[in-house]
C-alpha cells in the first residue's frame, strides 16, 4: 500500500449507519494515494457493525474512542494521519470523486495556507419544514489577515488543514465543538488561530461537499445559540492573549451579523429576527473571559489528554 499524500477524516458519534454514505463517497475518490480514518466516539457498536462491509478496503482505518467532543476527535485523527494534508467532512455529508485531488491541488497553489474550506451545498430537503446548514463562495479567496477573516465563514463540514503547522499551534481547541465546554466553532477557531500565527486560510469553490444534515425550523434557535456562543468563546481568546488586531473580527461579528442584520426587517416594518445571536455571542465571550487560555497556542486550558484509543479491525 502506497504512503498517502492526503488523509480524510470523519468524526462520528451515535449516528449508526448514517455514516456509510460519507464513507462510500470518500472511498470512491479518484485520488491515487489517500487514507480514510473514521473516529467513532459512539456509546454503542452500531457504527462499527455498519462499517464492516468495508473491512477489506485497506484505505479505511476505524478508530473507536471512549472520548467525547468534536475537537478531541479531530485531534485524534490529526495525530493518527500519515499524510501532510488532512481533509475533514461530517458523518452526514457526501463528497464528489475529485474532492481529495482538488483539495491537494489547492494547497499546492498556496504553500502558506494552513487551513482550507470548500463549498458546502445543502442536500435535497423540504424548505418549508426546515433547512440544512451550508456555505457557498463564488470566488477563491486567500485570507491573510484578521480583517479578511471577517467575511470568510467556511464551515467544518468541508474543511482541510496542513497537518504539521496545525499540530504546532496546538491542534483543534478541545474545549470547542459539539460535546465540548463551548458547543461549536472549532472550525472558525482553527482558522483564526492559523492567521494569528502567520498562516493563511483559503476558501475555494473548486470543490464541495453535499450536506444532508437537515434541521427543522423549530431547531433553528437552539442551533444558532450554540453556534454564536461558540464564536464568542473562539474570538475572545486572541484578545485575552494580546492579539489586539483580532478585535476587528469580534467587532465585526458583534456589529454586523449579530446586531445590524437582525434589525433589517425593521426597514420593512417587520419584527426583528435573530437578536438571540447577540445574546449568545456575548455569553460566549463572557464564559471565555472566565476560562484560562494558553497565550502561545491560543487554546483554552487545560488541553484534555485523550484516553488511549483502540483500533478495531473491520
Amino acid at each position: 500500500m502506497s504512503i498517502p499524500t492526503i488523509s480524510a477524516i470523519i468524526c462520528t458519534r451515535n449516528r449508526g449507519e448514517s455514516v456509510v454514505a460519507a464513507v462510500e463517497s470518500i472511498l470512491a475518490n479518484d485520488h491515487p494515494a489517500f487514507e480514510l480514518i473514521v473516529i467513532d466516539q459512539s456509546t454503542d457498536t452500531i457504527t462499527a457493525m455498519a462499517l464492516r462491509r468495508f473491512q477489506h478496503d485497506h484505505r479505511l482505518h476505524y478508530i473507536a474512542s471512549s472520548t467525547k467532543g468534536l475537537g478531541v476527535a479531530r485531534n485524534i485523527g490529526l495525530q493518527l494521519a500519515r499524510a501532510p494534508l488532512v481533509a475533514f467532512t461530517d458523518d452526514d455529508c457526501r463528497v464528489p470523486a475529485n474532492w481529495l485531488r482538488t483539495i491537494e491541488q489547492e494547497f499546492q497553489r498556496e504553500p502558506r495556507a494552513a487551513v482550507l474550506f470548500c463549498n458546502v451545498l445543502p442536500g435535497s430537503h423540504d424548505e418549508s419544514a426546515g433547512f440544512i446548514p451550508a456555505y457557498q463562495r463564488q470566488q477563491r479567496t486567500v485570507v491573510k489577515s484578521f480583517c479578511g477573516k471577517c467575511r470568510a465563514r467556511g464551515i467544518g463540514a468541508g474543511m482541510a488543514v496542513r497537518r504539521d503547522p496545525v499540530l504546532a499551534i496546538g491542534g483543534f481547541d478541545e474545549a470547542l465543538g459539539a460535546g465540548g465546554k463551548f458547543p461549536s466553532a472549532e472550525d472558525a477557531d482553527i482558522a483564526l488561530r492559523a492567521i494569528a500565527h502567520g498562516w493563511y486560510v483559503v476558501e475555494t469553490p473548486a470543490t464541495y461537499v453535499i450536506h444532508d444534515g437537515f434541521r427543522t425550523w423549530a431547531e433553528a434557535r437552539e442551533l444558532a445559540a450554540r453556534d454564536w456562543e461558540g464564536l464568542g468563546a473562539a474570538y475572545i481568546k486572541p484578545l485575552k492573549a494580546g492579539h489586539w488586531r483580532a478585535v476587528v473580527v469580534l467587532g465585526y461579528e458583534l456589529l454586523v451579523p449579530a446586531f445590524l442584520e437582525p434589525l433589517m426587517p425593521l426597514l420593512r416594518l417587520r419584527r426583528p429576527r435573530g437578536l438571540g445571536r447577540l445574546v449568545a455571542l456575548i455569553r460566549g465571550c463572557a464564559r471565555g473571559l472566565a476560562h484560562p487560555v494558553d497565550r502561545e497556542r491560543l487554546v483554552y486550558q487545560p488541553i484534555a489528554t485523550a484516553p488511549t484509543t483502540v483500533e478495531r479491525s473491520l
